[in-house]
């Protein structure tokens, strides 16, 4: 949370705000595909000018940024002039947003001078896995078919949805945000104190959106399990309601039967990771950069996308991790450095990672 936040409008700061600030430091202007680097040239006249390499255009009011310290201090700008890669602009507000780093950043690779080469192997996102299903229909309908098979033998009610059939879907919304599952064992019982919320949000959000249970009052369970790859990133869930009350082992059927579909997903070829590999640029002990140059990488690493690599850290073992996509900065000489979060790593791999950290302090 940030400690300060500081909006400055009188225009007899701005030089002076400029010139501490943005004088020799890397500046960034936010965009729809990611950060773009950019330089700043010099206030006069109440205009300031920046070079912008490699855009054409931009819209009429932007936002620069840049960091110093414990600053991040945002420019707010409206467009007036473009010459070449110059543009000039009337500067409208600063907001200076002072908080604490939350943890220092070890470098590595070309920036931490060419020691402890890292590289991001076996890398898949949630993209490449959408895609790939989406291209792949008559052999999903044939793992569908087995599932479901299998499944009404115990179940009245079976149903599997894959994140290329909807958007809209709650269930699937719940499973890609929380990585959890649905288990209502009856609902004719009230539910034990520990599980009222899930009850409740099961109710309000799941249950009554969903016309074909609530309309029929037909059935009084239901287990929704995610399907993982990896058991990290969610890609769809197999649903199944009952007319009458579930156990905790047709809750392990319905797991198992979820990790069966992955590996035949995975044996089928429907979807597979990257043969590229990614120079990792700084780690840490929640979060990690890396570099590329190749634009067409680009679609796979939007804001808040989850990934899925291995890497191979210097101490020469392994850790699995799943993070998520939080920034994408265009930086000089057309390098693209992406920031991510883990959130996600076995036992294994965090003590492997952890005590890379630990050594590289």
């Amino acid at each position: 949370m940030a400690d300060l936040i500081k909006t400055v409008t009188d225009k007899t700061q701005f030089q002076f705000l400029l010139d501490n600030f943005f004088v020799n430091s890397p500046v960034f202007i936010k965009t729809s595909s990611g950060n773009i680097t950019l330089q700043y040239l010099g206030y006069s006249d109440g205009n300031v000018a920046f070079r912008i390499a490699m855009v054409k255009s931009l819209p009429e009011n932007v936002v620069v940024f840049t960091r110093h310290k414990t600053n991040t201090i945002y420019l707010s700008l409206k467009s007036i002039e473009r010459s070449e890669d110059t543009f000039i602009f009337i500067p409208i507000k600063f907001q200076i947003i002072s908080e604490s780093r939350k943890e220092d950043r070890k470098l590595v690779g070309v920036e931490g001078g060419g020691k402890n080469i890292i590289y991001m192997n076996r890398l898949i996102t949630d993209y490449i896995i959408e895609r790939g299903l989406s291209t792949a229909e008559k052999k999903i309908d044939k793992i569908k078919e087995f599932a479901e098979f299998e499944l009404k033998k115990k179940f009245d009610l079976v149903k599997i949805v894959f994140i290329n059939e909807t958007k809209t879907d709650n269930r699937l919304k719940h499973v890609l945000s929380t990585s959890k599952a649905i288990y209502m064992p009856n609902l004719n019982v009230d539910p034990e104190s520990s599980k009222v919320e899930d009850y409740n949000f099961y109710i309000n959000n799941i249950y009554k959106s969903d016309i074909s249970l609530s309309s029929r009052n037909k059935y009084v369970a239901e287990i929704t399990v995610p399907i993982m790859y990896n058991n990290i990133i969610v890609y769809g869930y197999i649903q199944v309601n009952s007319s009458q009350p579930v156990t905790d082992g047709m809750y392990e059927v319905c797991r198992r039967m979820s990790i069966a579909i992955n590996q035949l997903m995975q044996k089928n070829q429907l979807f597979y990771p990257l043969e590229d590999r990614f120079l990792v640029s700084d780690i840490s002990h929640n979060g990690l950069g890396f570099v590329f140059k190749e634009k067409k990488f680009l679609r796979f690493f939007e804001e808040g996308s989850k990934i899925n690599f291995d890497i191979l850290l210097p101490t020469q073992k392994k850790a699995l991790i799943g993070a998520v996509v939080r920034n994408v900065t265009f930086l000089e000489n057309r390098i693209i450095k992406t920031g991510c979060e883990t959130f996600c790593m076995d036992v294994t791999s965090r003590s492997n990672y952890d005590e890379f950290i630990q050594i590289s302090q």
